[in-house]
């Protein structure tokens, strides 16, 4: 009886033992969750920033025990082996687990399958901005081109699973191409040029192009500016498991395979400037010594692999994932190239950051546009129109606000009309909000936002009102602000 007694007391301490040790060894756990691209949970606070109760302090307390209880890694990995070789399928919402071992992004998909696709009009919104982009570098003298990253389930879908099967084939892409192309916007179509290549240049278990991927677009970016470059197509290269995927972490955190990389013969010739730790840092500048020319480019993830092709070809190079697309840089590296890189599913950004440049001004718009103003006994000025005015921190003004989509076109262009002492002035905005901040809730599609410097105002009062056009007639806000300068 007493052997029962103990093998049941020792069966208990075990189960206890079990069932406590994630949440004991927690003290000495670290989860690295870098592997996972993502933050961990915090530890939760019974306050909110505003000092009030924080009404879901348990459920964050949840959240975070989830991040950090010990071993969680290395569960979530044995769980993710199990159901990939057994179920070939995959339980992490962010990973698509493809044919022969291939994974895929799951955020890439909508894009694939053509889902969420901007509007005509946010897509027009997109190439207006670039079209200021590039007419701001032609007017510094700087040659400008842009470039999207192909999607990799674009590329191979051979790989993804049977029932992942393509419908629409109008996705943000497809509509942007052809919108540059009626815009004639300067850029490379990398769809194209990995499209007829037969070479697998993507990662197998990661979400980007490999070595002789990024070797291949740095050429195809080098001839669309009529640069030279290295040819990495007659350079001998071997290929060995030296390189560990972006998906393959989230998928298997403690996770040991490794994937194919190609790596050539000829080693880089570029060095360091900054003290970088690694091409995921989010400012890098570089100097390869015989090269001529300044580069700089504005880059995503898809710059990682990319930059030490693109350092080797310039004297100097300045590469930034920061956002939004400061070209202010131009004039402050002395640049003779700017480039402009997103990946395919990041198309949106242009839709949604607000580019750090002083607006152009335009002499074209009418002098008396129609009045939007409400009919007598109402407000005087179009309240679905609105204007709102910051300073950065070199003095800047930044002009932004919403639209009306009533009196504004798919292709409009927005002009903010200022009044001051002495002139009026038409200065043309980008058709997108101050990064992201306005009309959060409602329809990006009809923002607006410009720099502006206020030494170019007049001193004292001053009057903004807002112009758009449809169908071929222009129409004013009237006066919606008053500013003194």
């Amino acid at each position: 009886m007493e052997k029962k007694k103990l093998k049941n007391r020792i069966f208990i301490a075990v189960f206890l033992l079990m069932i406590l040790a994630p949440f004991v060894c927690m003290i000495f756990y670290r989860t690295d969750m870098s592997v996972e691209k993502r933050t961990a949970a915090p530890f939760p606070k019974l306050t909110t920033y505003e000092g009030k109760l924080n009404l879901k302090y348990f459920e964050n307390l949840n959240d975070y025990f989830n991040d950090h209880f010990a071993f969680r890694q290395e569960m979530t990995t044995i769980d993710a082996t199990l159901t990939t070789k057994l179920l070939n399928t995959s339980l992490n919402d962010d990973v698509v687990y493809g044919k022969d071992g291939w994974l895929y992004y799951t955020e890439t998909m909508d894009e694939y399958f053509g889902r969420n696709v901007l509007s005509d009009r946010g897509i027009s919104n997109c190439v207006n901005s670039l079209s200021l982009m590039q007419e701001y570098a032609e007017n510094e003298d700087v040659d400008f081109l842009f470039m999207v990253a192909p999607i990799k389930a674009y590329l191979y879908p051979e790989h993804l699973p049977d029932n992942y099967k393509q419908g629409s084939t109008v996705n943000n892409w497809t509509k942007l191409k052809a919108a540059m192309d009626k815009e004639g916007i300067s850029y490379v179509d990398l769809h194209k040029a990995f499209s007829e290549d037969e070479r697998v240049m993507y990662h197998k278990l990661d979400t980007h192009w490999n070595d002789e991927g990024a070797a291949f677009a740095m050429m195809q970016i080098q001839k669309a500016v009529g640069r030279d470059y290295t040819d990495y197509d007659n350079i001998s290269y071997e290929v060995d498991k030296v390189f560990r995927g972006d998906v393959y972490g989230m998928l298997y955190p403690k996770g040991k395979t490794l994937d194919d990389n190609v790596i050539y013969s000829e080693g880089h010739h570029f060095s360091y400037v900054t003290d970088t730790k690694d091409t995921e840092d989010f400012n890098i500048q570089t100097s390869c010594e015989g090269k001529e020319g300044t580069l700089l480019m504005f880059r995503d993830s898809y710059g990682n692999a990319l930059i030490p092709f693109m350092a080797d070809e310039y004297e100097n190079a300045y590469f930034t994932k920061l956002m939004p697309f400061d070209f202010n840089r131009i004039s402050e590296y002395n640049c003779d190239v700017v480039m402009c890189e997103l990946t395919q599913r990041h198309i949106t950004y242009l839709w949604e950051y607000l580019p750090v440049m002083d607006a152009p001004l335009r002499d074209s718009v009418p002098e008396d546009p129609v009045s939007t103003k409400k009919e007598s006994g109402a407000p005087d000025e179009n309240d679905k129109v609105t204007l709102n005015i910051e300073q950065d921190p070199s003095g800047k003004l930044i002009v932004y606000g919403d639209l009306d989509p009533e009196y504004t076109g798919v292709d409009s262009h927005v002009y903010v009309r200022i009044t001051d002492s002495k002139y009026i002035s038409d200065y043309e905005a980008f058709p997108v909000g101050y990064n992201a901040s306005t009309n959060k809730e409602g329809n990006k599609d009809y923002m607006y936002g410009m720099y502006i410097d206020p030494a170019n105002l007049e001193p004292g009062e001053c009057t903004f009102e807002v112009i758009t056009e449809k169908d071929g007639t222009y129409y004013t806000s009237g006066t919606i602000y008053d500013y003194e300068n």
